[in-house]
């Protein structure tokens, strides 16, 4: 059996793919398969993915209808045969010695999970900004604490680790969604008794102006308040009290911050906001028991639950 299952969800990435595959069979850890997963490629992507599996048989490929990014990684891991489970985008590449740090770090310390930090870079091979952390060991509920701090980037993308295999065993990526890694993280942490953290960055995070996440008013940018919403009715349904507080804050601000970005004169963005403002009325009473929230901002949050375009227009006449 393969010690770590690596798997790349694959789609329309032919330029890229090439030296993210290559980065992976350069790792200096043995007994990795890598499952390319093409998820209905147009380009050239799958031939490149079948032209490596024919070449090396630590290499599977995996064909399937487009559906998504969460709904590659979910074809993955149904495949996966690893004591262990990674995840690599294809557009990115690793240091060789990634997996082998990783593993060995997880295992000294007995850990569920390890992480370790990543650069951004606009080119292959271009240097970037790096997003580190300090070497730490810590509790699965202690990591979620760290999704309300600076370093929620670092602790929530799904990339940058390696994970158990049973931490998904009644875990997948939540389907259809933009920002899914903020979806699972409060579950893998909250199924692992112990994280381990590497302040090296062994994972380069190239940086396209194409893609969706890079697009700053793309609609599907607002599925991030979904996310929140889940997380606010995850902690709550685990009974996490304390830190339900931090989640509701959060949740408050990237709503008022949404509706500052946003223009509701665009239809499509109208009727978004119909649909978040459902989950924020129901969140709504508990918000306003919120005693970290000032009482500026329980008005916007009262104004938005009357209307998201009272909400905008106070906004705007107040300058805020």
């Amino acid at each position: 059996m393969a010690a770590i299952s690596v798997i790349v969800p694959v789609y329309n990435v032919e330029p890229y793919l090439r030296k993210c595959v290559d980065s992976i069979l350069a790792q200096t850890l043995p007994g990795i398969e890598i499952i390319l997963v093409d998820d209905g490629s147009t380009d050239g992507s799958g031939f490149v993915c079948d032209a490596y599996a024919r070449n090396n048989e630590r290499i599977r490929v995996i064909h399937k209808e487009n559906g998504g990014l969460s709904s590659a990684r979910n074809a993955g891991l149904d495949a996966a045969k690893g004591e262990y489970v990674a995840f690599v985008d294809s557009d990115d590449c690793i240091a060789p010695e990634m997996y082998q740090r990783l593993l060995c770090a997880l295992q000294e310390s007995k850990a569920d999970l390890s992480i370790c930090g990543y650069q951004k870079v606009k080119a292959p091979g271009a240097q970037g900004v790096a997003n580190t952390y300090a070497c730490e060991t810590m509790t699965g509920m202690q990591a979620i604490e760290k999704l309300y701090t600076n370093d929620y980037v670092y602790f929530t993308i799904a990339w940058n680790k390696l994970f158990k295999h049973r931490i998904f065993d009644s875990l997948r990526f939540p389907q259809g969604k933009l920002f899914e890694d903020g979806y699972a993280a409060f579950r893998y942490y909250y199924a692992a008794q112990t994280v381990v953290c590497l302040s090296e960055c062994y994972y380069f995070y190239l940086t396209r102006n194409d893609s969706i996440t890079n697009s700053q008013l793309s609609i599907k940018n607002l599925d991030g308040l979904d996310a929140e919403v889940d997380s606010i009715d995850f902690l709550k349904a685990k009974g996490c009290f304390d830190l339900l507080t931090k989640a509701q804050t959060k949740y408050a601000s990237a709503v008022i911050l949404s509706l500052k970005r946003y223009s509701l004169k665009q239809k499509d963005v109208r009727l978004r906001f119909r649909t978040i403002k459902k989950d924020f009325i129901r969140l709504y009473p508990s918000m306003m028991k919120n005693q970290v929230l000032s009482k500026k901002e329980k008005i916007l949050l009262t104004s938005f639950a009357i209307s998201p375009r009272l909400c905008k227009s106070i906004i705007t006449v107040k300058k805020l």
